[in-house]
């Protein structure tokens, strides 16, 4: 793999875009639920995609997934990470309802209603990002994933035709009054897609 170098400045233009995303993504979760939801200060880092299950506790972690596949001027993956406890405790909060949590099966509800937040906080995370690098990004339909952490990292370089990609990492803590919820957002890029992503943060910070 070849080994990703970066300039102080593009570390913290990228923790920057990060912590506006993480912020966007607490104000729109707001709006949809009508709820105050606050933000810890995020984690940003750029990580080798095949660490991405030793951040969310493991290879063999159940974990529930949404890919939303984006498209435009920057072809990527937006991979949202939850643990089966927080996915639970996210769509209770759409829903307005609390279900069995503590190794339940996700329920075709609580699918739909993180489905649907899904979409919102990848409009909100691309945003961010677009007003930042001036792209056009367009998220489709996310596809949502129960699984070990270790093969949904397995599904994504399979469809990225890629042995090795770099994976920015916005890992947020949104707190409501009752409920805590730990996100692990990750932006992977296609091959190349990092690239021309430092490049427009070199253009931008000129």
């Amino acid at each position: 793999m070849e080994k990703m170098k970066f300039t102080e400045l593009q570390k913290d233009a990228l923790k920057e875009i990060g912590s506006i995303c993480a912020g966007n993504a607490a104000t729109a979760l707001s709006q949809l639920f009508n709820k105050k939801i606050e933000m810890e200060v995020p984690e940003i880092f750029f990580l080798p995609i095949e660490e991405v299950p030793k951040t969310v506790g493991g290879e063999d972690k159940l974990v529930v997934g949404l890919v939303i596949r984006i498209l435009g001027d920057f072809p990527s993956i937006i991979l949202l990470i939850f643990s089966q406890e927080d996915a639970k405790s996210l769509a209770s909060l759409m829903i307005g309802k609390e279900y069995p949590r503590g190794g339940q099966v996700i329920s075709d509800v609580e699918r739909s209603a993180l489905k649907e937040i899904g979409v919102i906080l990848a409009n909100a995370y691309l945003g961010a990002l677009a007003v930042f690098v001036k792209w056009g990004l367009v998220p489709r339909v996310p596809e949502l994933i129960e699984d070990m952490a270790g093969a949904m990292v397995d599904y994504i370089l399979i469809e990225l035709s890629s042995v090795s990609q770099y994976a920015l990492l916005i890992k947020s803590e949104f707190k409501e009054a009752t409920t805590r919820v730990v996100g692990n957002f990750f932006l992977i890029p296609n091959p190349d897609g990092l690239k021309l992503l430092l490049k427009a943060i070199d253009y931008q910070t000129k």
